[in-house]
C-alpha cells in the first residue's frame, strides 16, 4: 500500500480521536441566555455566528453557535454577564446582562454588515497596538474572512493580491516572498513571525513557509509591513514585516475540521480544537494540526528551459507531503495578565530550491517552544526553534555511482528572549517603548556545510531600543525610534535611527513621512561555509568558504622581478606539489624536465625521429649531440616564463584574466536607507485608498558565491623555452661546434628538440599552479584548491510606489485594485560603483505588476470571486539560477456556500487559480505552472 495513504489513514483516525477524546468542563449552570442573531439589511437568520460570554474580569465563562434558524443558547453561572455576537463579514456587537440563578435570559443581536474601518488595530508596525490610520508605516491587514475564504496550498498564498508583496511559486505548496523586491531561490529577506515569534528556519534564517504552523482554520488575521524596521525588529529587517496572529482559545473557542482536494492529487485536512477548563474559566487550550500531499509540478527533461536543472540521475522526486501538529496552554491569571506557552513539530517532503541548488527535503523536521508573559503593558517571551535536515541533500553533489547523494546535515538551533515595556507621559500625550532581545544562533551541521567551522561557528546579537510617539498636535504626530544592536561575528555596533510624521487632517485620512535605517547581517553560510562544491579535472578541489574573517592573497617582494607579481602560487607540478612559486614557471627547472623526457626515449628513437624530419644522422652521433644537451654538460637554460592568472566561472566555463588580486575583507553588514512618504484614505465608508512612494539607498550587498582563486597559466612557455634553448646551445661551445659540423644552427637544433620533446610541456590552456588564500593553504606537499567566496559589493539607489485601493460598490459587491513600481529590476557593474567588475544583481521581483478584482455576495450565502494578476518580465540572478522570467497574466475564480442552512457551521469554498491554463514559469531552476483547481469543505462546532 501507498505509505502516502497509510499516513493519510492514520493522520485521519487522530483527527477523529482528538475530537471525540478533547472535552472541557462546564461551568456551574445557574441560567439560561438564548437569542437570536439576524442580518440589520434584510432580518434574515445568520447561521453560525459566534456568540461568548464573558464574566466581569474578562474571563470568558460560555458561548454557542448560532443553528441554521440564528438562534442560540447555553447557560452560565448567575452574575453579571457580557454577551459578544460576531460573524464573518458583520461588525461586532455586545450586550450585557444579570443572570440569575435557574432564569432564561432572551440576548436578542442585529448585526450589520462591515464596511471600510481604519481604525483596525494593528501591532506589527510599531511592536505595540495602535490603529493603522496611526501607524508610522504602510501597512495591508488580511482579516479572519479573508483568510478563511481562500483555497490553496499554501497559507501564504492568501498574500498574491497584497499590494508591494512580490511572490514567485516554484512548486504545489512552496512560495518564495519578498516585499518589494530582491527575492531569491532560500528566501529569507522579509521578517516573517507567527505569534510574536521569528518563524524562519534556525541557522539558515529561510523562510519555509511549508513547515509554518501557519493554517487557514486558525489564522486570525495577517499583518503586512511594508518597508525597513530594523529600528524596533533588529538586523535583516530592511524589507519589511508579514506576523501572522493565530486565534486564541478565549475568543475563538470551539472545534473546526476542514478537508481539501484539487488538481495533482492534493489532498489537505487541517484541525483545530480550543476551548476553556476549570470553574474560574482562566485556563485555555487550543490544538491545531494539518497534513498536505500532491504531485508536483515536474520538470521536462526534452525543455531547453528545464533541462540545465534536471539532476544527472533521473527525475527529481516529485511527491510532495507535509505534516504539522502545534498546542498551546494559556493562563489569565488576571485581567490584564497572562501566560502563553506554545509548541510545535512539523515535517516537510519536497523539492526546494536553494542558493547552491535544488535541495531534496527529505523528512526535513522543524520544532518550536515558546514561552509569553504579559501583563498590561509589559510583554517578555522566550522561544527556541531547531530544525532537523534529516536525509535532505542537494541534487548533483556527491552523487555515487549508483545517483545516492550524501545527506545534508542542518540541526540548527536558534534561542531568543525579548522584554517590551511601553508607558505614557503627559496624560498620554508621549507614548514611550522600551525594549531589548538577544539571540543565540546555534548552527550544527556536523561538517556536512560548515567543514572546517563547526565548533566556530556560534552567532551571538544583543540589541536594545526607545522610540517615542508624541502628539505635536491634535492632528500631527511625530515618532522617531533609535535603536543598537552588536553581532559577535561581524563585531560592531549597528545604529537604526527612525523618525515619522503622521498628518491626520481628520478621523479618515492620514499623510505620512518617514525616514528609516536598517541592516541586515551575514548569515550563517555567508560567513561560515565550508563545502566541498566539485572537483576541476578530477585534481584540484574547488570549495566553497564563508568569509567571516576575509581571506589574504599570499605575496612575496621578491617574485615581483621575475614573474611580474609578487603573487605566491602553489604548482600542481607532482614533483613540488603545493610548493611556493612565482606565477609562471622557471625555464632552467622547465628544461631539465624535458631534457629528462628526451634521453628516456634513447638514442634510437631520437634518431628515427631526426630521420623523419630529414635530418638522417648515425646513432653514435645522436648520442654524443644529447649528451651534449644535458645541463650537465654546459647547455646552460636560464630565464623565466611568466604566468598569466585566469578566474575560471564555473557556471559558464569562461576564464577571466587579471593582473592582480584583492584581498576579500571580511563581510560587514548590508546598510539600507529609505525615504518615504504615504497617504491612507477612505471616502464615504465606500472606496479605501492608499498610496506608498519610496526611495532606497543599499550599500554592502553580500554577493553571490562566486570563483575567487584564479589558475595559472603559461601561454608563451614553449616560444619562451625555446628561445631560451636557443640561447644556452649557443653559449655551450662544443655542441655549438659539433653542431656546425653537420650545418645545424642553434635555432634549428632547438626547434627541432621543441619539435620531439615538446609536447610534455603544459599547453596554453593547461595550468601549472593555483592562487590560494593564506588561510585555505594547506603547505607543500597538498593539492591546491580552487576557492569559491562571498564579498560585499555595491552601493545603488531605486525608488518606487505602491498604489491600492478598495471600493465597496454595495453591500453585495466589493472591488479591489493594486499596481506595484520599482525603477529598475538589474544593477550592472556601473550601476552599483563596481566599474571595471563583472559584478552585477538583479531584483529578482518585476519593475510592474499589478492586481484586480471583485466579489459578489449573495443572499442566499452564496460568494463568487474574481481576480486577474499581470506580472512583467524580469531577470533573476540567484546562485546557480540565472535567466529571464517572461511576463504572464493569471485570471483566478473562486466561489463559497454557507451550508448552515443544512447542518450548522458547515461551509464549502472552490478556487482555480490560473483558471486558463496559462503554462508559465515564475522562476528559474522551477517547473513550469499551470492551472490548480481545489475545493474546501470546513465543519466549525
Amino acid at each position: 500500500m501507498n505509505p502516502r495513504y497509510v499516513k493519510t489513514g492514520l493522520l485521519s483516525l487522530l483527527l477523529a480521536l482528538t475530537c471525540l477524546c478533547l472535552t472541557e468542563s462546564a461551568s456551574a449552570q445557574n441560567g439560561t441566555i438564548s437569542g437570536r442573531v439576524v442580518d440589520a439589511q434584510d432580518g434574515l437568520a445568520l447561521a453560525g455566528a459566534n456568540i461568548v460570554a464573558f464574566s466581569p474580569n474578562g474571563n470568558m465563562i460560555g458561548g454557542s453557535a448560532t443553528d441554521a434558524d440564528g438562534r442560540y443558547s447555553f447557560s452560565v453561572a448567575a452574575g453579571t454577564v457580557l454577551v459578544r455576537a460576531r460573524f464573518v463579514g458583520f461588525q461586532e456587537e455586545e450586550e450585557s446582562v444579570t443572570v440569575t440563578s435557574g432564569g432564561s435570559h432572551t440576548v436578542d443581536f442585529i448585526l450589520g454588515q462591515q464596511g471600510l474601518e481604519l481604525n483596525t488595530v494593528v501591532v506589527a508596525a510599531s511592536r505595540r497596538e495602535e490603529k493603522a490610520l496611526d501607524a508610522p508605516a504602510s501597512v495591508s491587514i488580511l482579516s479572519t474572512q479573508e483568510i478563511a475564504r481562500d483555497v490553496s496550498a499554501s497559507s501564504v498564498e492568501v498574500l498574491r493580491s497584497t499590494p508591494g508583496v512580490d511572490m514567485q511559486q516554484t512548486g504545489v505548496d512552496r512560495r518564495e516572498l519578498v516585499i518589494r523586491g530582491f527575492n531569491n531561490a532560500f528566501s529569507g529577506a522579509a521578517h516573517v513571525l507567527t505569534d510574536y515569534r521569528q518563524a524562519a528556519v534556525p541557522s539558515l534564517a529561510v523562510n519555509i513557509y511549508s513547515i509554518m504552523p501557519n493554517m487557514n482554520v486558525d489564522l486570525d488575521r495577517i499583518e503586512v509591513v511594508r518597508g525597513p524596521g530594523s529600528a524596533l525588529y533588529g538586523a535583516g529587517v530592511d524589507a519589511g514585516v508579514v506576523h501572522f496572529t493565530t486565534k486564541d482559545p478565549f475568543t475563538h473557542p470551539g472545534t473546526t475540521i476542514s478537508v481539501q482536494g484539487g488538481e495533482r492529487s492534493l489532498f489537505a485536512t487541517q484541525f483545530r480544537h480550543a476551548g476553556v477548563v476549570g470553574p474560574s474559566g482562566k485556563f485555555g487550550y487550543k490544538v491545531t494540526g494539518m497534513y498536505s500531499q500532491a504531485d508536483d509540478w515536474e520538470l521536462d527533461p526534452n525543455s531547453p528551459d528545464d533541462a540545465p536543472w534536471v539532476p544527472p540521475f533521473g527525475p527529481r522526486d516529485n511527491d510532495f507531503d507535509k505534516l504539522n501538529l502545534n498546542g498551546s496552554l494559556e493562563y489569565r491569571f488576571s485581567d490584564e495578565g497572562s501566560v502563553i506557552a506554545n509548541g510545535g513539530f512539523s515535517q516537510l517532503n519536497s523539492t526546494v530550491l536553494s542558493g547552491i541548488g535544488t535541495l531534496q527535503a527529505d523528512d526535513f523536521g522543524y520544532q518550536y517552544y515558546q514561552l509569553r508573559f504579559l501583563l498590561k503593558d509589559f510583554f517578555a517571551q522566550v522561544y527556541y526553534n531547531k530544525n532537523d535536515a534529516g536525509d535532505s541533500f542537494v541534487y548533483g553533489q556527491d552523487f555515487d555511482q549508483n545517483g545516492v547523494s550524501d545527506p545534508v546535515v542542518d540541526k540548527g538551533g536558534q534561542f531568543v528572549a525579548q522584554a517590551q515595556y511601553d508607558f505614557n507621559l503627559s496624560n498620554g500625550r508621549h507614548n514611550v517603548i522600551v525594549g531589548g532581545d538577544m539571540e543565540f544562533t546555534r548552527p550544527d551541521t556536523e561538517g556536512t556545510i560548515l567543514g572546517r567551522n563547526e565548533n566556530d561557528d556560534d552567532i551571538n546579537e544583543y540589541g536594545g531600543y526607545i522610540q517615542t510617539t508624541s502628539r505635536v498636535t491634535d492632528m500631527l504626530d511625530l515618532t522617531v525610534a533609535l535603536r543598537t544592536d552588536y553581532h559577535s561575528v561581524v563585531d560592531e555596533v549597528q545604529l537604526s535611527p527612525r523618525a515619522a510624521l503622521v498628518f491626520k487632517p481628520n478621523t479618515s485620512h492620514s499623510f505620512r513621512a518617514t525616514y528609516n535605517r536598517a541592516f541586515s547581517s551575514p548569515g550563517t553560510n555567508f560567513s561560515f561555509l565550508d563545502i566541498v562544491a566539485g572537483q576541476v579535472g578530477g585534481l584540484i578541489t574547488v570549495r566553497g568558504l564563508g568569509a567571516a574573517d576575509g581571506f589574504t592573497w599570499e605575496r612575496n617582494a621578491a617574485f615581483e622581478p621575475i614573474a611580474g607579481t609578487d603573487l605566491v602560487a602553489s604548482s600542481l607540478n607532482p614533483a613540488s606539489l603545493g610548493a611556493p612559486t612565482p606565477v609562471g614557471l622557471p625555464l632552467d627547472a622547465t628544461y631539465a624536465s624535458v631534457y629528462d623526457g628526451l634521453a628516456a626515449l634513447g638514442t634510437p628513437t631520437i634518431a628515427a625521429i631526426l630521420a623523419q624530419n630529414g635530418l638522417a644522422l648515425p646513432e653514435p652521433v645522436v648520442g654524443q649531440l644529447v649528451a651534449l644537451l644535458s645541463p650537465q654538460a654546459g647547455t646552460n637554460v636560464q630565464g623565466f616564463s611568466r604566468g598569466a592568472m585566469g578566474i575560471v566561472n564555473p557556471n559558464t566555463g569562461q576564464t577571466n584574466f587579471v593582473n592582480d588580486l584583492v584581498d576579500i575583507a571580511p563581510l560587514d553588514q548590508t546598510i539600507t536607507q529609505t525615504f518615504e512618504v504615504g497617504y491612507k484614505g477612505v471616502f464615504n465608508n465606500k472606496l479605501l485608498v492608499t498610496i506608498d512612494g519610496y526611495y532606497t539607498n543599499r550599500e554592502d550587498f553580500v554577493g553571490p558565491l562566486l570563483m575567487e582563486t584564479p589558475l595559472v597559466f603559461v601561454p608563451t612557455l614553449n616560444a619562451d623555452l625555446q628561445a631560451a634553448l636557443t640561447a644556452g646551445i649557443a653559449g655551450n661551445a662544443q655542441l655549438a661546434g659539433a653542431l656546425s659540423q653537420f650545418g645545424l644552427s642553434p635555432e634549428a637544433v632547438s626547434g627541432l628538440l621543441m619539435g620531439i620533446a615538446g609536447g610534455s610541456l603544459p599547453d596554453a590552456e593547461t595550468p601549472v599552479a593555483v592562487v590560494q588564500a593564506a588561510e585555505n593553504n594547506a603547505g607543500p606537499g597538498a593539492v591546491p584548491e580552487l576557492m569559491l567566496s562571498y564579498r560585499n559589493f555595491g552601493n545603488v539607489d531605486f525608488f518606487g510606489a505602491d498604489v491600492a485601493f478598495q471600493y465597496l460598490a454595495s453591500d453585495a459587491l466589493s472591488l479591489f485594485g493594486n499596481v506595484s513600481l520599482v525603477s529598475d529590476d538589474f544593477f550592472d557593474a556601473e550601476e552599483l560603483d563596481e566599474d571595471g567588475s563583472e559584478l552585477s544583481l538583479a531584483l529578482n521581483a518585476p519593475t510592474f505588476k499589478g492586481r484586480g478584482g471583485a466579489q459578489y455576495t449573495f443572499r442566499n450565502g452564496l460568494s463568487v470571486n474574481l481576480a486577474g494578476r499581470y506580472t512583467e518580465e524580469f531577470p533573476i540572478r540567484s546562485g546557480p539560477f540565472e535567466g529571464t522570467i517572461d511576463s504572464y497574466f493569471l485570471l483566478d475564480i473562486g466561489a463559497g456556500y454557507d451550508l448552515s442552512d443544512f447542518t450548522p457551521g458547515l461551509r464549502l469554498d472552490v478556487n482555480v487559480t490560473n483558471v486558463t491554463d496559462n503554462e508559465h514559469y515564475e522562476f528559474i531552476g522551477a517547473p513550469q505552472l499551470g492551472r490548480m483547481a481545489m475545493a474546501r469543505l470546513t465543519y466549525s462546532f
